[in-house]
C-alpha cells in the first residue's frame, strides 16, 4: 500500500465484511509527541482469539470468494506502523467487535504518508450507507489541540428520507471533510 489512508480503507472494509453498524475512526496527528496514531474500531461480530492471530498472518484471509488464501491488508499495516518506529495493536471479542490502533512516528524516514484521507472517508461514507461513522480527528501541539467531528448517524437523522448518495448531501460531506482536514493539519501528514 502507498499510504495509510489505504490502509485504513482495508480496515474499513473489513469492519463493513464484519457486518458492523458502526464504525469509529479516530485519527491523532500530535506533534508535540512525534505521533501519528489511528484507532478504528466497529461493533461487527469480532473474532476469537485463534482468528485474531490467524489475521496477523499474511497466508491467512476470511475471504471465501477469493482464490488465494491470502490476507495481507493487517500484516502488511502492522509491519508499516513497526518499521516507521510505531506500534500495532489489534483487539477483538465474539459479539463485541474490533479495536485496531497503529501508531507511526510522525517523523520516522519509513513512515509513509497520510495520503487522501478525504477520498477514502468519503468514499466509505457514500459506499456504505448502511454504517454510521463517527470520525474524529485531533491535531495536538505545544498544549493546543485542534479537532474535528464528523457523525453520520446525526446527518441521517436530520435527511430522513433523504440518501448520502444525494449530490448536495454528498458536496455537503466533502466541504466538511475537507474543512476538518485542513484545520487539524492532515493534508500534511
Amino acid at each position: 500500500m502507498q499510504d495509510i489512508s489505504l490502509h485504513l480503507l482495508d480496515i474499513i472494509e473489513n469492519s463493513v465484511r464484519a457486518e458492523a453498524k458502526l464504525v469509529k475512526i479516530r485519527i491523532i496527528n500530535d506533534a508535540s509527541e512525534n505521533l501519528l496514531r489511528l484507532i478504528i474500531e466497529d461493533d461487527g461480530i469480532g473474532m476469537d482469539a485463534a482468528t485474531l492471530d490467524e489475521a496477523q498472518n499474511p497466508f491467512y484471509t476470511s475471504k471465501v470468494e477469493r482464490v488465494k488464501k491470502v490476507g495481507l491488508g493487517i500484516p502488511l499495516f502492522k509491519q508499516n506502523a513497526e518499521l516507521s518506529g510505531g506500534e500495532f495493536n489489534i483487539t477483538s471479542e465474539p459479539g463485541y467487535g474490533t479495536v485496531l490502533r497503529a501508531d507511526f512516528e510522525l517523523d520516522h524516514i519509513d513512515r509513509m504518508p497520510l495520503g487522501n484521507l478525504k477520498d477514502t472517508l468519503l468514499g466509505s461514507i457514500i459506499g456504505h450507507q448502511e454504517v454510521d461513522y463517527a470520525i474524529n480527528l485531533i491535531f495536538r501541539e505545544r498544549g493546543m489541540e485542534q479537532t474535528f467531528h464528523f457523525d453520520a448517524a446525526a446527518i441521517k437523522e436530520e435527511l430522513g428520507e433523504i440518501p448520502l448518495t444525494y449530490p448536495d448531501v454528498i458536496e455537503y460531506i466533502e466541504q466538511s471533510l475537507i474543512e476538518g482536514i485542513q484545520n487539524t493539519n492532515m493534508e500534511d501528514v
